[in-house]
């Protein structure tokens, strides 16, 4: 009983998502005296079905959570469920699957899902003998303890309206970004689990940044009042979602302003997907309001640049999109070359970004 409540204490104490995976896995692994276990996390980009080890730790290690959510990686050995039948068996389900392997340990899956119902994890334990139904109720009351300190953490990052990410998530996300820049080479090996589609070159490895505004939302709801204006702010949400990558980082900034923080990619990339967005809610119809826009301005997020130049280079492709028409999408860098916009000053080297 006290080795159960400490373990609870150390999951609950935690505050970032891989300490609260790494404390839940080494609960498991010590209660269930188990040979290994791994956490590993389910990703859905539209038509695929990704699974990667995102924690893991074997018998007398310390756990190990991998960090894959920083905006340059993938967890490790990510790949397709479907070369992972014990996984894919699991999909949709709620009850543990177990099976003997032929060295004679035990394989034990169990599926976890979030707030939605949908797929999140696969908590995989080897063992050397079969769960019991009462170790099995031990397993399953982790896993609802990890569902419910996630569920605080996504309540903390996320806007309540539209379940984006939030102003205080973005700066967490920009710095860790700004931070691993230098250490692109190193990080992009995580890519080379990656369809050959999915990876970057190694000389197009840039992050974007884009803010992105409804054009004339005041007007929305001066006419059709604020719970439209709400309707309206979740339906642009829903198309945000289908227009982006699994990894790229979306955020509502409040009212009517979004950013995008996009994974490493080349311009044309980037170009594309902004314009995607921007076509996909040009097209949409939305009920009462009919026809919406978005205006969007973008930038490269460059090594030595601080948040706040960052921010100001795209709103100023923002504020010219704005005043040259609306429904548009335009890059920083490309209004400079076009002599459309002044450059910034550079920034001091030294200037400290925490």
């Amino acid at each position: 009983m006290i080795s159960l409540l400490r373990h609870v204490d150390l999951i609950t104490n935690s505050r970032k998502r891989g300490d609260v995976e790494a404390a839940v896995i080494t609960a498991v692994n010590e209660m269930l005296g188990a040979l290994r276990t791994e956490l590993h996390k389910v990703f859905m980009p539209p038509g695929d079905v990704l699974v990667g080890l995102a924690a893991e730790i074997g018998a007398g290690e310390s756990a190990r959570a991998i960090t894959y959510d920083d905006g340059f990686s993938w967890p490790e050995q990510i790949g397709s469920i479907e070369s992972s039948p014990h996984f894919q068996i699991c999909l949709g389900n709620d009850a543990p699957f177990q099976e003997q392997l032929p060295d004679g340990t035990t394989r034990i899956v169990v599926p976890i899902d979030n707030e939605l119902h949908e797929p999140y994890a696969f908590l995989l334990i080897l063992r050397s003998v079969a769960l019991t139904a009462f170790e099995a109720e031990i397993v399953l009351g982790f896993v609802k303890l990890l569902k419910n300190c996630l569920s605080m953490l996504d309540y903390s990052e996320t806007d309540t309206l539209t379940g984006l990410l939030n102003r205080k998530t973005f700066d967490e996300y920009l710095i860790r970004i700004l931070a691993n820049i230098p250490k692109q080479d190193d990080a992009a090996s995580g890519a080379l689990y990656l369809p050959h589609r999915r990876r970057a070159s190694p000389a197009t490895r840039d992050h974007w940044l884009g803010v992105m505004d409804i054009d004339r939302f005041k007007s929305i709801n001066d006419r059709f009042g604020h719970l439209i204006g709400d309707e309206a702010l979740i339906l642009v949400t829903n198309l945000m979602r289908e227009s982006f990558r699994v990894q790229d980082k979306l955020f509502r900034f409040g009212g009517e302003e979004f950013v995008a923080l996009l994974r490493p990619a080349e311009f044309s990339h980037a170009k594309a997907t902004f314009e995607r967005f921007r076509a996909k809610v040009e097209a949409f119809d939305f009920p009462q309001v009919g026809r919406i826009t978005v205006s969007i301005g973008f930038t490269r997020i460059k090594l030595g640049d601080t948040p706040s130049v960052i921010l100001d280079s795209a709103d100023e492709a923002l504020y010219w999109a704005k005043d040259h028409g609306r429904n548009q999408c335009h890059a920083y860098e490309k209004l400079i070359a076009a002599g459309k916009l002044k450059q910034h000053p550079a920034p001091n080297s030294d200037a400290e970004i925490f």
